[in-house]
C-alpha cells in the first residue's frame, strides 16, 4: 500500500502526455481502436489518481494538430470516440465533482465529437473538486502564434500600447491564462520529448517519464509519479 504523498509535496496541477496506445494496441496483436478504448480507462485511473491525491488540476493531451497526418480510419475512430466517452463519463464526472475544460481549436473536429465535448464541458462547468482540461486539437506552437497575431492585433487598433506587451499581455491570450502553470509532467511510452505540448507552460515544470504504454497506466501509477515528484527540489533557476 503506498502511503500518502504529503501535502506540502503535492503538485497543483499534474499534465500529462498519453504515449503508447497504437504500440499497446500492435503489441497485444489487438487494433489501434482498441488501444484508444484501453487509453480511456486509463484516463479513468488518471482521474481517479488525482482525486484520491488531492490535485486540484490534470492537463491530458487528447489530440494534438499533428494528429491529422493519421489515416482517416484512425482519425475517425478518435473522433467517434470522443463523443462517445464525452457522453457517457459525463455523469460519472459529475458524481466525482470533476470540472472539465477543453483547449486547443475544438471547431476543427467532427460536429457529433464537438457537440459532446461542449456539452460536458457545460454540464461539469460549476464542479470545484478538480479541473481536467482536456487538449483536443492543441498544439503549443499554434496557441504562442494565435496569443501573438491577438496581441498584434490589439496594437494596431489602439487597444494596447507596445509598452505594455509583456507576459501577462502574452498569456492572457492563450487558451487557459487562468490555470497556473504544471508542477509535473507525466509522459508515458518511454519518448523523452515534450510533442509541442505546452511549450510555454512548462518552463520549470518537473518531467517524468515512464516506459510504461498509456493504456497500462493506473492510479497506482499517478501515486508513484507524485512521490518522485515530492522527492525532488524545485528551485526555478535560482
Amino acid at each position: 500500500m503506498l502511503q500518502p504523498v504529503s501535502l506540502t509535496e503535492l503538485p497543483e496541477h499534474v499534465a500529462v502526455i498519453m504515449d503508447g496506445n497504437r504500440r499497446w494496441a500492435r503489441s497485444h496483436g489487438l487494433p489501434v481502436a482498441e488501444g484508444y478504448r484501453r487509453g480511456v480507462l486509463a484516463l479513468r485511473e488518471a482521474v481517479r489518481g488525482a482525486l484520491e491525491a488531492g490535485v486540484r488540476r490534470l492537463t491530458v493531451y487528447g489530440f494534438s494538430t499533428e494528429n491529422w497526418s493519421r489515416t482517416p480510419g484512425e482519425v475517425s475512430c478518435i473522433m467517434q470516440l470522443c463523443a462517445a466517452v464525452a457522453r457517457t463519463e459525463k455523469p460519472v464526472l459529475l458524481e466525482q465533482g470533476v470540472r472539465v475544460e477543453a483547449i486547443g481549436d475544438l471547431d476543427a473536429f467532427a460536429f457529433p465529437a464537438r457537440a459532446a465535448v461542449r456539452d460536458l464541458v457545460r454540464g461539469t462547468a460549476h464542479n470545484t473538486r478538480l479541473t481536467l482540461t482536456l487538449a483536443l486539437n492543441y498544439g503549443a506552437r499554434e496557441e504562442i502564434l494565435r496569443a501573438a497575431r491577438a496581441i498584434a492585433k490589439d496594437v494596431a487598433t489602439g487597444r494596447l500600447s507596445p509598452e505594455r506587451v509583456d507576459e501577462h499581455a502574452l498569456r492572457e491570450r492563450m487558451y487557459a491564462p487562468h490555470a497556473p502553470d504544471p508542477d509535473l509532467l507525466i509522459r508515458t511510452g518511454g519518448a523523452q520529448r515534450i510533442s509541442n505540448f505546452l511549450l510555454y507552460q512548462l518552463a520549470y515544470t518537473e518531467l517524468l517519464t515512464l516506459p510504461l504504454m498509456w493504456p497500462d497506466f493506473t492510479a497506482d501509477d499517478f501515486a508513484n509519479a507524485l512521490r518522485a515528484f515530492s522527492e525532488r527540489r524545485r528551485n526555478f533557476g535560482a
